[in-house]
């Protein structure tokens, strides 16, 4: 019994060590906007945070519950989000989002968000183009 107290107790180090980890990673890619790097890669976290992608990837896995792409392009949909919500993007063309979000194209962008919301890039700066004018157009104290 002793062996399986032992075993329960690295495990335990082990798992908070990657949560640890991962609280770095994420404070990391925010902070600096390293996700706005279109070719950011895993090994690029991993020789930022001083330890090997491999055990990144085994942080991810367990402390997320996903992979490297699906992670560091969390953070680029959240971006995409926020600048269609608090700045006009109705004038920039889709792939040109993409790109300043850290997309490689429109398509990863498209990709990513139909997987997350079920709807286009497109869809969703309409939709949000379309409330902030009807919020606007409801609020006699912002009209001019």
């Amino acid at each position: 019994m002793k062996w399986l107290k032992r075993t329960r107790e690295r495990e335990k180090r082990r798992d908070e060590r990657q949560r640890e980890l991962m609280l770095k990673a994420d404070y990391l890619i925010y902070k600096k906007k390293l996700f706005l790097r279109p070719n950011f890669t895993k090994q690029d976290l991993a020789e930022a945070l001083g330890t090997n992608r491999t055990y990144l990837g085994e942080a991810l896995s367990t402390c997320r519950r996903c992979k490297w792409e699906e992670y560091i392009n969390s953070f680029r949909l959240r971006f995409f989000m926020e600048e269609v919500c608090l700045t006009d993007t109705m004038h920039i063309r889709i792939d040109e989002l993409a790109e300043r979000c850290g997309f490689g194209c429109a398509n990863t962008l498209n990709k990513y968000m139909k997987r997350k919301y079920g709807i286009t890039a497109a869809v969703y700066r309409k939709n949000m183009a379309g409330y902030f004018r009807k919020d606007d157009r409801n609020n006699p104290a912002e009209a001019p």
